[in-house]
């Protein structure tokens, strides 16, 4: 039996994701459900491969219908801490706080 490179798995997972993102990006004006396809794919992929999705990547479609956000198909608000994006395709929101870090200790800048 041949061992399996697990190091190299991963790699070669985080290059096809990064290519699927792209994609998508390239694809959202032109055929919207391939590039609802793309991101399905890189998701399954992440997963398989136990990968989190960079932050850039999960903000650039809806986590609950998986459409990539484009011009007109969502709606941004800021209310008290928090950015809300809305999806106007399902209607999902994300709401993403913009708190400042906390410090673990007092003398830590």
């Amino acid at each position: 039996m041949l061992k399996r490179e697990k190091r190299l798995e991963k790699k070669i997972a985080k290059e096809r994701i990064k290519i699927l993102f792209e994609m998508m990006e390239k694809m959202k004006d032109e055929d919207y459900d391939l590039a609802r396809r793309y991101v399905e794919l890189a998701r399954r992929i992440a997963m398989k491969y136990r990968l989190k999705l960079p932050k850039r990547y999960k903000l650039l479609f809806c986590k609950k219908c998986l459409y990539p956000y484009k011009e007109g198909r969502f709606r941004v608000r800021v209310r008290k801490s928090r950015v809300i994006i809305t999806c106007l395709n399902c209607g999902f929101e994300r709401r993403i706080p913009i708190r400042p870090k906390r410090r673990k200790y007092k003398n830590q800048k």
